[in-house]
């Protein structure tokens, strides 16, 4: 019966299944696979060395952010129309790196003024310098490439690759609490080889020719990107500001806490990321809304007994993860536990749904939206005094919420659910 209903599915709904398959077990390995490690260096390290190396990540998250500029949905959207040109697929990728490649160098110029301008960065700077090196890894490994080709299988083998050689190193060689700024370096090593390993098999295997593109064309694909990018800076402002802001602010040992929980989160929110990757390129083609109200229907479900186990658990959760000197991030564990569903939702209507139906300054202006409202309920809250783990996992919480109701909004404005497809 299962076999009979499997053959009888188009090429294009058996490729998004293939697609989606890749693209879950890369969640996993990108999500599961640190649970292996973080238990163990949350045990090694001291507390405020763990939470700095989460401070570093919050700020290299903003400079991955910019490096990627919205090619992550431009240039897949691009890839999965022109993918059977091969004059084009070259020019595309070629362009983009390079593009990006310009990025990488201003942002690391940043940094260094960062750095050497301020003392609380100056005084880690090795840790900021190892951490920086995943921008640079990230651009190489071209996610969006494989992505918009739909082609997942090589993203899934490059990053057990990653996985492998981040975790041998950290067990391996970090043995004592003195060996922290070797953590950043091994997370980095990984993805460092597998985007070397990446851009080898754009060229091999997809048969790219890399060419030193005009400036008009680099400059091209940036302004093509640009509407992309102000939505993806604002995740940003309200994702990675809050372990940005708490180690300004309050301590790294705050950020510890924070982000402790938000790990486990982010986790459980990621392992929906593949719906979303595999949903962009298919739906900006076939615009197929019964399939995907479909899925939808499984991911509401699904969000919503995961709600009900993170928050019933998340003391037990907690304590087994990171032992007894993070048991109080639990209760920060359970303010993000009620936004499970809303975030699933919101994030099910953005680009596979609104965005695949042309609508991708809506998606935007919502992330646009929120962000501008989560940086000043910041403001508010160190200017009060009450700027703690708690009242920034509330705001995160309301943010997302927002961006639920937001995005339902247009989806029913343009009545993109009685569209036939």
């Amino acid at each position: 019966m299962i076999l009979e209903k499997i053959k009888k599915l188009s090429s294009e709904k058996k490729n998004f299944f293939k697609n989606f398959t890749a693209m879950g077990i890369i969640q996993i390995l990108n999500y599961v696979i640190p649970f292996v490690t973080l238990p163990y260096l949350a045990r090694v390290l001291a507390v405020d060395k763990f939470g700095l190396i989460f401070f570093a990540q919050a700020v290299m998250d903003y400079f991955s952010r910019f490096v990627d500029f919205g090619f992550n949905q431009s240039g897949v959207r691009e890839l999965a129309i022109e993918r059977e040109d091969e004059q084009k697929v070259s020019q595309i990728y070629t362009s983009v790196l390079f593009a990006r490649i310009l990025l990488l160098i201003v942002s690391f110029i940043v940094l260094s003024c960062v750095i050497f301008g301020f003392e609380k960065f100056r005084q880690d700077w090795i840790v900021y310098y190892f951490t920086f090196l995943t921008v640079l890894g990230n651009v190489l490994l071209s996610t969006w490439f494989f992505q918009g080709m739909e082609k997942m299988k090589f993203i899934t083998y490059l990053n057990v690759l990653t996985r492998i050689i981040s975790v041998v190193c950290i067990f391996v060689f970090i043995k004592s609490q003195g060996d922290y700024y070797l953590v950043p370096l091994f997370n980095s090593l990984g993805i460092l080889v597998a985007g070397g390993v990446s851009v080898w098999l754009a060229i091999n295997q997809f048969k790219v020719k890399l060419y030193l593109p005009k400036v008009k064309e680099v400059l091209l694909k940036l302004k093509d990107s640009s509407e992309y990018f102000l939505g993806n800076v604002s995740i940003a402002l309200y994702q990675s500001a809050n372990a940005f802001v708490l180690g300004l602010c309050v301590s790294t040992t705050m950020v510890a806490y924070y982000v402790s929980a938000q790990k486990i989160y982010l986790a459980i929110y990621f392992m929906y990321i593949p719906f979303y990757n595999a949903f962009f390129p298919y739906m900006s083609k076939n615009k197929d809304i019964r399939f995907w109200k479909k899925v939808f229907k499984i991911l509401v479900l699904a969000s919503l007994l995961l709600s009900i186990f993170m928050f019933v658990f998340a003391k037990p959760v907690i304590s087994t993860f990171y032992g007894s000197q993070l048991i109080e991030s639990y209760k920060v564990l359970r303010i993000f536990a009620i936004i499970v569903p809303f975030h699933i939702m919101a994030g099910t209507m953005a680009f596979p749904l609104l965005g695949a139906f042309g609508y991708t300054k809506e998606t935007n202006q919502c992330w646009i939206i929120a962000g501008i409202m989560h940086i000043i309920a910041l403001g508010i809250l160190y200017l009060t005094n009450l700027l703690n783990i708690y009242t920034v996992a509330g705001m995160y919480a309301f943010s997302h919420i927002f961006m639920f109701f937001h995005r339902v909004y247009y989806v029913r404005k343009y009545k993109i659910l009685e569209q036939k497809g």
